[in-house]
């Protein structure tokens, strides 16, 4: 079941991370496309989104899962510091979907140096998670 957990958690994480990336260098090609080829970019922006906010959910759920059952809840230091992490990176992803989605409907459109900024803390969060999780469990 271990392995299990394990393999759904790291394809989340995979799946969240590459999304990341893509959304990043849609959003820059849609601030510079026009007309019809700009809502496309960001429809899918949209869709990619969701998708990416499953998967952060299902990496929640497993992590969570395989915390409890396969090391008793115990948090070291640098488990601590990983949780830490991901609720930063959590956070930032549930806020530019709001963002998105308040744009997409007609609102306030996203503020693109708001947008980079988030991008930039949720790359060095998503790495840093990552390397903490390497030092606690490795």
């Amino acid at each position: 079941m271990l392995s299990l957990l394990k393999f759904v958690h790291f394809l989340s994480l995979a799946a969240g991370i590459g999304i990341g990336i893509a959304n990043m260098v849609l959003g820059i090609r849609a601030a510079a496309a026009e007309g019809p080829v700009m809502g496309a970019l960001r429809s899918a922006q949209g869709v990619l989104s969701k998708i990416a906010l499953a998967a952060i959910v299902l990496l929640w759920i497993t992590g969570f899962w395989m915390w409890q059952a396969f090391y008793g809840g115990d948090a070291s230091a640098l488990f601590t510091a990983k949780i830490a992490a991901v609720i930063v990176l959590t956070g930032l992803s549930v806020d530019l979907n709001r963002r998105g989605v308040r744009a997409a409907k007609g609102g306030t459109p996203m503020d693109p140096a708001y947008a980079k900024r988030a991008g930039m803390i949720m790359g060095l969060m998503s790495i840093s998670a990552v390397g903490l999780a390497i030092l606690n469990f490795g």
